[in-house]
């Protein structure tokens, strides 16, 4: 009963993990219905793909909710850690900081876009349905970003931020901070250390 409650839990405070999992779902059963549609003439579906498309624009913009979440986006680690930690913390601040401005910008410019749609009630070609609510998640997935880097600026003031809490040995860095701990392959980081 707990396990199902923690479930429960890690869901509502990580609910891009739910939507992905429901785009992915509706995505599979426009797929197969989609398949369906070419191999039985009966079947009527042109709308399938262009769902498709749209959930796939939707299932990007909460992926890169989900990157700032799990700390997992691209960056180039190889330079990055030759610097001490106290000049990581100001990088990583700095970086987040830009990534923030840009998502403002492409949250800005997708407002603009859904507002040009509703004004001129577009609608899509084979689903009709309005054009601004399937373009949305342009302005939600830059919205729910904008704040998971507000929650990683956060954790990194507080000192929460994983990557300077723990001492993750050279090689490990892409292994989970719950595998790590397990195994017994890291140790939390003293202020003494931090320098280093």
């Amino acid at each position: 009963m707990t396990n199902n409650r923690k479930d429960v839990v890690f869901f509502l405070k990580n609910p891009e993990y739910l939507l992905s999992i429901a785009i992915l779902a509706v995505i599979l059963l426009s797929s197969l219905m989609q398949v369906l549609n070419r191999l039985i003439p009966a079947i009527k579906a042109p709308w399938t793909l262009e769902l498709i498309t749209y959930l796939f624009g939707a299932l990007i913009w909460i992926g890169i909710a989900l990157a700032i979440h799990d700390d997992s986006h691209v960056g180039i680690k190889s330079i990055y850690h030759k610097f001490p930690k106290k000049a990581r913390k100001g990088l990583k601040i700095v970086h987040m900081c830009l990534f923030g401005i840009m998502l403002l910008f492409f949250g800005y410019l997708g407002m603009l876009a859904l507002l040009s749609y509703a004004r001129r009630g577009q609608s899509t070609p084979a689903l009709h349905a309005p054009t601004w609510l399937m373009r949305s998640p342009i302005v939600i997935g830059a919205l729910i970003s904008l704040y998971r880097l507000g929650e990683r600026i956060v954790m990194i003031v507080k000192d929460k931020d994983p990557e300077f809490k723990y001492d993750i040995p050279e090689g490990l860095a892409d292994l989970s901070i719950e595998e790590l701990l397990k195994e017994g392959l890291i140790t939390e980081t003293t202020p003494a250390q931090e320098d280093k």
